[in-house]
């Protein structure tokens, strides 16, 4: 099956128009968590190679350009044992994007879709890792939400 959609030209993922180029801007971090936007901007990058089928380049000189802030970061409560002791906690993050297109010849930017993702991670406390892996988890699962809620609606032309 797989051989025969490649025989036909059928492509996975979100192919924009012949010559558009996408750019990954560095989010703003208003959460009180450290370099989160840092953190965020690996997993976002990969889900926009792997998902939209467009050269990716500096977010200045793109067509397509994703941009947004990290709008929260909290740890959840958790559960708990007989002993009051917390035995499994989380993480919660909320994010907003937005996918901006510069038009041959504009001047400025326009707004094509602006979109509000959120995740949340639970680990157990006796895991030394924990909080980064669901930390982590959670900002590759938010990076691909984004770049397909803001991708999917597009109408572009077959390849």
């Amino acid at each position: 099956l797989l051989a025969l959609c490649a025989a036909r030209g059928y492509r996975t993922g979100y192919t924009p128009p012949v010559g558009a180029t996408v750019g990954v801007a560095f989010f703003e971090n208003i959460s009180k968590e450290r370099d989160l936007d840092r953190d965020f901007h690996v997993p976002l990058t990969e889900s926009v190679q792997r998902i939209v089928r467009a050269p990716l380049v500096q977010p200045d000189r793109a067509e397509y350009r994703i941009d947004g802030r990290i709008l929260e970061f909290r740890r959840r409560n958790g559960i708990r044992d007989t002993d009051n002791r917390l035995l499994e906690t989380g993480v919660h993050i909320r994010v907003e994007a937005r996918l901006e297109r510069l038009a041959p010849g504009a001047s400025e930017r326009e707004v094509l879709r602006r979109i509000e993702v959120q995740d949340e991670r639970g680990f157990v406390l006796s895991d030394p890792g924990g909080e980064a892996a669901a930390r982590a988890r959670a900002l590759r699962n938010i990076a691909d939400r984004v770049v397909s809620d803001l991708f999917a609606d597009l109408a572009w032309d077959a390849p």
